[in-house]
């Protein structure tokens, strides 16, 4: 907010919109340092509903600064606006800035855990019988539909504007979210009707698979 202080100058009239971003950026960063959990269950259903709940505060955390941000950028001259259009998202003296850039990558990665599920590997490991291979493939299908679903709804685009790379990345973890929703119940269904010793090496196998660091 300093920054954008700085190379934007808001005249006194624009100073209560930048005020209202400051706070609504506080208090989304107050949510995602209190909402997003901070360690993944070791149980693979556990581990899903967490990455559902990360995504659901971050969408919120979105939706909170974008109606301030917006207006703070309506209130702007045309030549205020091009000088805030030019403080690039990936400027390291603006870490929210970059945060807010790598949130806006979401759908060009894998969403871990619901697009991109080694159907293959699972039946290998768990060795369904004809019941729960049914359940795996429907898994697998839902899977697959997330994925169809956020290659339509997160068409990735450039633009200059904030508001429209804020648009952008609502739209992008909206979309992450959806595809996350998609596959969950026919995962907790595949989940449930495995014996404890198929959900341990389940779970065994979504760990070995989880990336560190």
């Amino acid at each position: 907010i300093e920054r954008i202080s700085e190379i934007v100058e808001p005249t006194d009239a624009q100073r209560p919109a930048l005020e209202e971003l400051r706070a609504a950026s506080a208090k989304a960063i107050d949510m995602l340092k209190s909402g997003c959990p901070k360690d993944l269950p070791s149980i693979s259903t556990g581990r899903l509903a967490a990455m559902e709940s990360r995504l659901q505060v971050m969408l919120a955390a979105v939706q909170t600064v974008r109606p301030a941000l917006e207006r703070f950028y309506q209130s702007l001259s045309d030549e205020q606006k091009a000088r805030f259009n030019a403080i690039a998202p990936t400027n390291n003296r603006d870490a929210t800035a970059k945060d807010q850039y790598d949130l806006a990558k979401l759908c060009n990665e894998k969403t871990p855990g619901a697009t991109d599920l080694p159907i293959d590997r699972i039946a290998q490991v768990v060795q369904p019988t004809p019941a729960q291979r049914s359940a795996l493939d429907e898994l697998e299908d839902a899977s697959v539909k997330a994925a169809e679903r956020l290659n339509t709804e997160c068409q990735a685009y450039q633009t200059l504007a904030p508001t429209g790379r804020m648009e952008a990345m609502e739209k992008r973890l909206d979309a992450a979210l959806g595809a996350v929703k998609t596959v969950g119940p026919a995962f907790v269904k595949f989940y449930n009707s495995l014996s404890d010793e198929q959900k341990a090496r389940f779970n065994s196998l979504r760990s070995a698979s989880r990336p560190t660091g």
